[in-house]
């Protein structure tokens, strides 16, 4: 198993790029939806837990 020197290409480099305001804002929004959807879930098993107990 030899150890393989790749170079990045252009677009591999970008994916390290800091996000613009615009990127970053879009990030934020999508990380709040799926925090809710997430939330949502543990709290519908822990109300059916509370019942059933």
């Amino acid at each position: 198993m030899g150890t393989e020197n790749k170079a990045k290409t252009p677009q591999e480099e970008d994916d390290t790029a800091p996000l613009t305001e615009e990127e970053l804002k879009a990030y934020q929004e999508k990380d709040k939806r799926t925090e809710k959807k997430v939330k949502g879930i543990f709290r519908a098993i822990w109300e059916a837990i509370n019942f059933f107990t």
